[in-house]
């Protein structure tokens, strides 16, 4: 009996960790109608970030030029392409915010599962 007691508690503390770290990945996407069917990105998703904003301010210097060089890259800006390509909505979601696809130099993931987009 004790060791039937044993077998069950051990199996029960192996299922747990596993249980709530699932629902803890559940929880930090939003629950939205769109993102639930078709898995595509909204306008609102969209962060667009120009590269001119960056090189005016000092503190993000750096990152303008690190994205600079990736601009004038042609095999990266290629790579980015059919990135952007890849990505289900991203492409009309940049189109509604007056982005020419052509300018995007880099594309990341926030947090909430939105885009962050660098363009020229």
């Amino acid at each position: 009996m004790k060791k039937t007691v044993t077998i069950a508690l051990a199996s029960l503390l192996v299922a747990a960790p596993a249980a709530s770290i699932a629902y803890a990945q559940d929880a930090t996407m939003p629950m939205t109608s769109d993102s639930m069917s078709t898995g595509s990105i909204s306008a609102d998703n969209v962060n667009v970030v120009t590269l001119s904003s960056l090189e005016a301010d000092d503190s993000k210097r750096g990152e303008a030029e690190r994205l600079s060089l990736k601009a004038n890259d042609p095999a990266t800006m290629e790579k980015v392409q059919a990135e952007l390509q890849g990505e289900p909505g991203l492409a009309e979601a940049l189109a509604s915010k007056n982005v020419q696809l052509q300018n995007v130099i880099e594309i990341q993931t926030s947090g909430d599962g939105g885009k962050v987009v660098y363009v020229k």
